[in-house]
């Protein structure tokens, strides 16, 4: 027998279209995704862009660096956002009309809000399975305007390092510009 692994990674078609999940899931929660991300979405369905360093806002007492620097790794997949949507990772941790986007290597969360008050606005936050609203679990932290304003404010170092650790042999042919 013959295995396979990662069966289609040599092009796109591994990627599922997240269109009709997208529609169904705003039918069912009466949300709309952001323009912006929804068009990532649709192009990308999650993935690893580059660059994805980026300066984070949550107090280093509350997630501990040498400084407050992180990378995006990965943005999620219309299916996992879906879970995390439904509570199935945090339960009744999970911060309420908040849209599961990424994470950082350590599990920092990037979120995007559906609430009135600040739609379509990114933030961070410390991941916990504390019910929301108890026991140090009431908190996020701001992060940036805008799903395309978030995008924007991803960087690299001088020395490119973050190229080099993001690049993999074999996969350059699957690279397609951030462009949606």
């Amino acid at each position: 027998m013959t295995e396979k692994w990662n069966e289609g990674e040599r092009d796109w078609s591994f990627v599922k279209d997240p269109r009709q999940a997208i529609a169904a899931w705003e039918s069912r929660t009466g949300h709309t995704l952001p323009d912006g991300y929804r068009r990532f979405m649709l192009a990308f369905n999650g993935g690893r862009v580059y660059p994805r360093i980026f300066r984070y806002n949550v107090p280093l007492k509350r997630y501990p660096s040498v400084e407050p620097v992180t990378v995006v790794n990965p943005f999620y997949s219309w299916d996992s956002a879906e879970r995390y949507w439904r509570g199935e990772v945090y339960r009744r941790g999970t911060p309420p009309d908040m849209i599961f986007i990424g994470c950082d290597p350590g599990g920092l969360q990037i979120l995007m809000s559906v609430r009135a008050e600040d739609y379509g606005q990114i933030f961070c936050w410390v991941h916990s399975t504390n019910m929301w609203g108890t026991d140090g679990n009431d908190q996020l932290w701001h992060q940036a305007a805008s799903f395309e304003n978030f995008l924007d404010t991803l960087f690299d170092e001088p020395d490119g390092s973050d190229y080099k650790n993001w690049c993999r042999p074999g996969y350059d042919k699957l690279a397609k510009l951030l462009v949606f």
